[in-house]
């Protein structure tokens, strides 16, 4: 069996890089329609925390607000009372 020459193992490297090469622009064009996705779901996953926190955030409000109007109406009725008395 006859050994390859330096110039076949350079022509058949030479087609192994073109492959590799063509493999990699694949690889990069595949990659640039998926990298801005991702940020988007990034970014649509940042609104949603906020808009839990915003949620959150109100409803620890509620019960103070409520707490208040209810103690300020039994003050003036009480009070109402107590000057009718």
């Amino acid at each position: 069996m006859a050994r390859k020459t330096d110039g076949e193992k350079i022509d058949e490297l030479e087609k192994l890089v073109a492959m590799i090469i063509e493999r990699l622009d694949n690889v990069r064009g595949e990659m640039a329609h998926r990298v801005p996705l991702a940020v988007v779901e990034e970014r649509v996953n940042e609104l949603k925390r906020s808009i839990e926190e915003t949620s959150r955030r109100q409803s620890a409000l509620v019960p103070p607000i409520v707490g208040a109007v209810v103690g300020a109406t039994v003050s003036a009725i009480v009070t109402f009372l107590l000057v009718r008395l």
